[in-house]
């Protein structure tokens, strides 16, 4: 074999070796990405009025003057009717032992504040809504429709 051809066979293989590490750097890193996120908040969407709609298996650990929480139980939400400042986003944690879900009322249709129609929650997961309006916003579990509460916002 020449020389030449030699020189130009170890030039390939020096490319494909640097290719095979490239490729190997970036799904490393995309795996370490995905890693990081698979418990991150999820933005699901907003509203004309700027509420932020999310959905996470993350719970939250504390409570601040910005934010609530309404555990779900198997006997439903607890507690049932809570006030909240303008701003202030209420998570939903579900303990229920099974997958309940977060609707507007009223039951079926979920039309009265189509923000909180938060759907499925995986027992040990959560779902958030920021309220910036003001007012009274009903709700119930639409696999259990028995189980309702209330967020008045002030």
């Amino acid at each position: 074999m020449s020389p030449d051809k030699e020189v130009k066979i170890m030039n390939n293989v020096n490319k494909v070796a640097i290719i095979g590490v490239i490729v190997l750097v970036i799904l490393g890193f995309g795996g370490y990405l995905l890693s990081r996120n698979m418990n991150s908040t999820k933005v699901l969407g907003s509203t004309p009025q700027g509420t932020v709609i999310t959905k996470s298996n993350v719970v939250p650990q504390q409570e601040s003057q910005n934010s609530s929480t309404v555990q779900i139980t198997a006997n439903g939400y607890i507690p049932m009717d809570l006030t909240v400042k303008v701003g202030t986003t209420v998570t939903w944690i579900n303990s229920s032992g099974t997958v309940v879900t977060v609707n507007s009322d009223n039951h079926p249709t979920h039309l009265l504040y189509s923000p909180l129609n938060l759907g499925k929650v995986n027992d040990g997961g959560s779902v958030s809504l920021r309220f910036d309006i003001s007012g009274t916003y009903g709700y119930h579990n639409h696999l259990n429709p028995a189980q309702t509460g209330t967020i008045t916002v002030q």
